[in-house]
């Protein structure tokens, strides 16, 4: 298996209150990766973890080690790892812009500013999520008058304005309705050929159906990880057990 990140002995702690103990796992290349476990079990707080997103919180105490292809992120600035790195969160946070500029502020903050530039990043990143035939003469319209699903693709495509190598997803359905849900998951099958895409997901039944791979955790610990078909046909914990049965959640 050809990892892109790779966490070694990561252990989290908030005011003291370990949210993340001693966590080892690695993420696939060109696949897309499901976090999932009971409310309050570490799945946002690993995730943050993989950008430095983590460390921006007050009172955080982080030890030991995260990957990028090969790495130590503690040796990559935020700037580029974060580059490298892109995040999508739970409810959609376009900027109080329009589309055009939300697509365009962060290649113009990376040195790009020839118009017939920008605009092939903005029309090819939209076609990307399949946004562009839906909204191509309101490009200038601000983003915030979208529907939720619409406005969770235009954050989806903004994170690939940059040309992350992974992707970021913080339950990034939970907001949304059926519809829209439906084409965000379509959206992410076709990324996976371009990037690598790790998802926190309470949606047990949404892991199943998009990823390669499941992380399943609980009070903070990895009890397992293995290819999603194998986890749900035959977990190997009794832990993994009891979750998929329903005896906790």
């Amino acid at each position: 298996m050809e990892t892109i990140m790779d966490v070694r002995n990561l252990t989290v702690s908030y005011e003291g209150k370990a949210a993340l103990k001693d966590v080892t796992v690695s993420f696939p290349k060109n696949e897309i990766t499901a976090i999932i476990g009971p409310s309050g079990c570490g799945k946002t707080t690993l995730l943050q973890s993989l950008n430095g997103l983590i460390t921006e919180i007050s009172g955080v105490r982080c030890s030991g080690e995260i990957q990028l292809e090969g790495q130590s992120i503690d040796g990559i600035s935020k700037e580029v790892l974060r580059k490298r790195v892109g995040i999508v969160f739970q409810t959609p946070m376009p900027f109080p812009f329009s589309v055009y500029k939300n697509l365009t502020y962060a290649p113009k903050y990376y040195g790009i500013h020839k118009k017939s530039e920008l605009d092939r990043i903005v029309e090819e990143k939209l076609r990307m999520v399949g946004l562009y035939e839906e909204i191509q003469n309101d490009l200038h319209k601000s983003a915030l008058k979208f529907s939720g699903g619409q406005q969770q693709r235009i954050c989806i495509a903004r994170a690939l304005t940059v040309e992350p190598e992974v992707i970021l997803l913080d339950e990034p359905c939970s907001a949304l309705d059926v519809q829209s849900t439906a084409v965000i998951e379509k959206t992410l099958l076709e990324l996976k050929k371009r990037y690598s895409l790790i998802i926190v997901t309470h949606n047990i039944a949404q892991a199943k159906r998009l990823s390669d791979r499941v992380v399943f955790l609980k009070d903070g610990r990895m009890v397992e990880t293995a290819k999603t078909s194998e986890f749900f046909a035959e977990p190997k914990e009794k832990e993994s057990q009891e979750f998929l049965g329903g005896m906790f959640g």
